[in-house]
């Protein structure tokens, strides 16, 4: 079966994004993990599916798979992408467009042809919509090779972990990173695993910021880790309500002000093309 199909990035972080209105295919773990094999398939770091929306509420459902083929709850860099591929490639004429994702519904709009707002709903603190199994409090904590690490958890549609850095140096310690990343991932106390953010208070009104997604690893963005790691920050008082978020890939721009939680940011179609879908 040939497969059309867009590369879009937001921030370096990539997607492959599917049309499947017409199609309708159901993706099989080893489809989604051919698709997004950078060595023989087309490589992403995220595969987007357009389905249609079965909620009544939606403009389309939002479907994100990892590209190991596990499921994602959200992503932001890449509603940012679905929402700019939907308008451009005329599948809608509406200003504001609604997805529907596994979790919640999110909205968005184009502001400009690369500049997409998306309001990524509340913020959820509460350990029963995270998922993670210990009692509510405002930090948690986890022994790790004799040392206390202190961090923040909460939802934005998928669980995010969130820890603060003492030294911007820090960010760059891979293999460190990596291992706190990873123990927090195979916690038990966190059932759907969680993506985890190491965030650098800069000022105020400035964070950098580099997260090690479930399912994928390091990647050059996050949007929804940009949105998780801004409204830990911001509900401990340590930011403004209106913040930047530098990383690797770029910068994100986030308001949480109101009840929602507003992200801006750019969204590239770098290519369209097509794939010989045939896994054995």
């Amino acid at each position: 079966m040939k497969l059309n199909f867009s590369k879009m990035h937001g921030l370096g972080n990539d997607f492959v994004v599917i049309n499947n209105l017409q199609l309708q295919h159901n993706f099989t773990t080893s489809e989604i993990k051919y698709i997004g094999d950078r060595k023989f398939g087309v490589g992403c770091d995220q595969i987007l599916i357009i389905d249609p929306a079965n909620d009544g509420i939606s403009d389309f459902y939002y479907k994100i798979f990892n590209s190991d083929g596990s499921i994602a709850g959200q992503c932001g860099n890449g509603a940012r992408c679905f929402i700019r591929y939907v308008v451009e490639h005329g599948l809608t004429k509406k200003k504001q467009i609604k997805l529907q994702t596994t979790s919640r519904i999110i909205s968005g709009q184009l502001i400009t042809s690369e500049l997409i707002e998306v309001d990524m709903g509340v913020p959820e603190f509460s350990v029963e919509h995270i998922p993670l199994l210990m009692p509510q409090a405002a930090h948690y904590q986890l022994e790790i090779d004799n040392q206390t690490l202190k961090f923040s958890a909460l939802s934005m549609g998928n669980p995010h972990a969130v820890i603060i850095l003492s030294h911007e140096a820090q960010l760059n310690n891979d293999a460190e990173l990596s291992h706190i990343a990873q123990t927090l991932q195979h916690a038990s106390f966190f059932p759907d695993s969680v993506n985890v953010n190491f965030v650098y208070i800069v000022d105020n009104s400035l964070i950098k910021l580099r997260t090690y997604e479930r399912g994928c690893g390091f990647t050059l963005a996050c949007g929804s880790g940009a949105c998780a790691s801004a409204a830990a920050l911001i509900k401990q008082n340590l930011v403004q309500s209106t913040l930047t978020i530098q990383m690797a890939g770029g910068e994100l721009n986030i308001n949480w002000s109101e009840k929602n939680l507003l992200m801006r940011g750019a969204a590239v179609e770098v290519f369209n093309g097509t794939i010989e879908l045939c896994v054995n």
